[in-house]
């Protein structure tokens, strides 16, 4: 059983392996290799390891196989489930799930200082979608090519741990940079918080797709080294850990604003009109609820509540990146 306590040890700890994956790069060939390295980490089409180092696929090789709660009829629900509604939950990503991540003030600080969100937002959103649909394309699965995908955003996340860590500017207060506790946070934040998306959208999710999409998100957060005694077992266990986690680091953080708002002139941009801009804005305001949109800086629009139910628009557009 998650508890407080638990969160709190974890929230010191992040991915040990790759960190020193990370570290022996680093050694062996410099800092500008490995902020070229990242290009190549950020990009899920070409997944071939054959011409890097030994050390990273021999790390291929030990990271490529299931862990035991895999479950390929529930993999397969999972996928049908994301491609049968694949608007929506791309509406609801970008305009909740990913602001709710930036709720997390601490954790928004390693965001907010690599600068990869604030200075770059289109290009981040894009990255963030592609990898979604890497993860939620059940061919990469049966090819087995998932395995190198989630390696890639381990190691992604190894490296902008190095670089926070060496910029002298980072608090261990704030725990370690995107330790297990936000690892964990933000795997709800693309399960957990896409299924009350759909419901808040006044769409039904049957109860198997339900589980099937939260076991799913287990074995990717298996996979990007989230420890398996954290995860939700089910969507009601899901639940109560993504309640003591906005307990534990929920608050207003002038890092989580401006990343929000580097979102928010994304999102608007996509838009036609500023009629439909404001659409989307006061979209995002009905999914993440008064207390938090005014946490996180989200103006209000003129946009009536009658009006929000009209959305299929705007998913059109945000299901152009996730």
């Amino acid at each position: 059983m998650v508890t407080k306590e638990k969160l709190s040890i974890y929230r010191t700890l992040g991915d040990k392996e790759a960190d020193e994956i990370i570290e022996q790069i680093v050694l062996q060939h410099g800092l500008t290799y490995l902020r070229q390295f990242m290009l190549f980490l950020s990009d899920y089409q070409n997944l071939s390891f054959e011409n890097q180092s030994p050390i990273l696929q021999a790390f291929l090789s030990a990271n490529s196989s299931f862990p035991v709660f895999y479950d390929k009829k529930k993999l397969i629900r999972a996928t049908d489930f994301y491609r049968d509604n694949q608007q929506n939950i791309g509406l609801i990503l970008g305009l909740y799930s990913l602001p709710y991540c930036y709720l997390g003030a601490d954790g928004a600080k390693v965001l907010y200082m690599s600068e990869r969100i604030k200075n770059d937002t289109y290009k981040r959103l894009t990255e963030t979608g592609n990898f979604l649909k890497a993860v939620m394309n059940y061919d990469n699965w049966q090819s087995e090519r998932i395995f190198a995908i989630c390696l890639k955003v381990r190691l992604l996340h190894a490296a902008i741990r190095y670089f926070t860590l060496h910029s002298k500017q980072w608090d261990m207060a704030w725990g370690y940079p995107i330790n297990q506790e936000d690892m964990l946070g933000t795997n709800l934040a693309f399960s957990l918080v896409v299924l009350r998306g759909m419901e808040k959208l006044v769409y039904s999710v049957d109860k198997s797709y339900e589980d099937a999409y939260i076991n799913t998100w287990n074995v990717i957060g298996f996979l990007l080294a989230v420890e398996p005694e954290i995860m939700p077992e089910s969507y009601l266990e899901a639940v109560k850990i993504d309640k003591l986690i906005a307990e534990r680091q929920f608050r207003e953080s002038l890092e989580g604003q401006q990343l929000t708002a580097s979102l928010m002139n994304v999102v608007r941009s996509f838009a036609p009109s500023g009629i439909t801009a404001n659409l989307l804005q006061s979209q995002s305001r009905m999914l993440l609820g008064e207390k938090y949109a005014k946490m996180l800086g989200i103006a209000e629009t003129n946009i009536p509540n009658t009006l929000l139910k009209v959305y299929n628009t705007t998913s059109v557009l945000m299901s152009k990146i996730f």
